[in-house]
């Protein structure tokens, strides 16, 4: 009888853990869905970024910062990309896991308070790392780099933060006729994602060609 219980009791757990589909049922605050951030941002990191950049390629500071400060922006490109590819899934499963408490609103709202300060650092470390390339190919490959991380810094980004509070704002009690009316949000809020984890990737295949060529 134990034993039943107990298959019982693991079976009607696994099914509301199905059916909850890792969701917590709670909001998440309008202040996550705001596009404010990303460009505000943007203009306190990734503008002066630019400026310090221009002045190392110039020649305004020496051969020995300039690369310090280039290889670091690099490592650090090159790090926060990896980090983020290796445990932003393990935290969205952990998320939906422990959807009681936790769930996937909780993970959408550490991702929507960090994206703009992530998404600035990238560019800016990338930005930084320019100043230093020493062939038409480490330009070229950092350029693209550039070009990826400001997509999802000034577009995809904001984007992303505004379907993602569209997206759980119906979580908290929604019956089957409101869950339906959110397919279109679900699937573009995929969408927009998906291609931003894209962009993610393809830089730091870019900043890690960069490294390559920088270090020969």
């Amino acid at each position: 009888h134990f034993c039943l219980g107990l298959v019982f009791v693991l079976a009607n757990t696994a099914r509301i853990a199905m059916s909850t589909d890792g969701l917590s049922g709670h909001q998440i605050p309008e202040e996550y869905g705001s596009t404010k951030p990303f460009f505000k941002l943007a203009a306190l990191i990734v503008l002066p970024c630019t400026v310090i950049s221009l002045l190392m390629a110039n020649g305004y500071t020496s051969t020995g910062i300039c690369k310090m400060v280039s290889l670091l922006g690099a490592a650090y490109a090159f790090g926060s990309n990896v980090w983020l590819l290796r445990y932003g899934p393990r935290m969205y499963a952990v998320c939906c896991k422990e959807y009681s408490w936790l769930g996937k609103e909780a993970f959408s709202t550490i991702q929507a308070a960090c994206f703009p300060e992530y998404f600035a650092l990238q560019s800016g470390s990338c930005i930084l790392a320019l100043a230093a390339a020493n062939s038409f190919m480490a330009r070229l490959a950092m350029a693209l780099a550039i070009a990826l991380a400001l997509v999802n810094q000034l577009a995809l980004g904001p984007k992303t933060a505004q379907l993602m509070v569209k997206l759980y704002e119906k979580s908290s009690g929604a019956d089957a006729s409101l869950l339906n009316s959110s397919t279109y949000v679900k699937k573009k809020f995929g969408m927009i994602h998906g291609i931003s984890m894209l962009l993610d990737l393809l830089n730091l295949i870019a900043v890690c060609v960069y490294l390559c060529i920088v270090a020969q």
